[in-house]
């Protein structure tokens, strides 16, 4: 009776398991543009201090871009107007204030309606206490959409890699990174390698370059002295004697932070050609192999003159959080 009993329940179990394997098989793809999220509030909110924040944190400036475009596009409806042509999409934020829920609280499910896709869930008792939530958790919420939306360049880039140009790359520096197609090199000399995504409109350029470790400290200065020393040699402006360098009239963005248990040095500025009316922004990542007692900079900059760039330099930035030592 036991053996039956046993039988049975495992007999159930792959027939649930093979049910949720056959859901998400079958489940659609997300629908919507890459750094749009869908917000659904009603009106009341979203015109008083809780849509202020909502504004505040998830359509903050983008950082080190030539002009201001937004972190996420904000669609905002009201919960008459989820219907399943809202549900597919990518980036979701539920926001309902009830007096259902005895405190606030934010509930995270991925591929609720679609794949891969993420559903906030924000929740709170009252007014206040759902604007204070939002002041709260709005970085820990910006985090979640941002890595999100990383993880979607980097499955799509992990299905059509160039392993050619990754090969090469692992080869010269000892990294492995994740080339999409439409890639291709540009330039390869010593301790020095441009590979470039172009298209009449649009160029997408990956700078990786490595030197010895220096005695002292890798500061911002140095770090962009070190990059105009590269490309100034290496990547050239169509007019005689032209070529780029950092923009010394911005501010860099810099953070540190660990990708792939690399600790790394992120900058963020503009980038500009002497001699030509050229520029775009850029965004590296600095690191360390001490093994190899060397410094290696990876770089990603954009030159797209009629298009916003945020998108094309979240590209490029997903591509570099790829990037892991030999």
């Amino acid at each position: 009776m036991k053996k039956i009993t046993w039988i049975l329940m495992i007999a159930t179990f792959i027939l649930v398991s093979c049910k949720n394997k056959d859901s998400s098989r079958l489940m659609t793809n997300v629908t919507g543009k890459a750094g749009e999220v869908v917000i659904v509030i009603e009106p009341g909110m979203w015109n008083s201090n809780i849509g202020v924040e909502f504004r505040r944190k998830l359509a903050q400036d983008y950082p080190g871009l030539p002009q201001a475009e937004p972190l996420f596009d904000l669609v905002h409806i009201p919960y008459s107007a989820f219907s399943n042509i809202f549900k597919t999409h990518r980036n979701i934020l539920l926001v309902k204030v009830s007096n259902e829920y005895d405190e606030p609280k934010m509930i995270i499910q991925k591929n609720l309606y679609a794949k891969p896709q993420i559903v906030i869930n924000i929740l709170a008792p009252d007014d206040s206490s759902m604007e204070a939530l939002i002041r709260d958790k709005g970085d820990l919420i910006v985090d979640r959409l941002l890595k999100k939306e990383m993880s979607r360049y980097a499955s799509n880039y992990t299905k059509y890699e160039d392993k050619t140009v990754g090969e090469r790359l692992e080869k010269k520096f000892g990294i492995n990174i994740t080339i999409p197609k439409g890639f291709k090199i540009d330039m390869d000399t010593t301790d020095f390698v441009w590979v470039a995504n172009d298209s009449p409109a649009m160029s997408q350029g990956l700078l990786i370059f490595s030197y010895d470790k220096p005695d002292v400290e890798l500061t911002t200065p140095y770090i962009i002295a070190k990059r105009n020393q590269f490309t100034s040699q290496f990547v050239k402006g169509e007019n005689p004697n032209s070529f780029m360098i950092v923009e010394q009239e911005v501010e860099p963005f810099r953070r540190e932070i660990v990708i792939n248990k690399l600790k790394v040095t992120e900058l963020r500025s503009l980038w500009r050609v002497e001699g030509d009316f050229m520029g775009g922004p850029f965004v590296s990542f600095t690191f360390v192999d001490d093994k190899k007692n060397k410094v290696i900079h990876a770089d990603g900059f954009v030159y797209a003159p009629q298009f916003d760039k945020r998108d094309y330099i979240r590209q490029l930035e997903a591509i570099l959080n790829s990037v892991k030592l030999k």
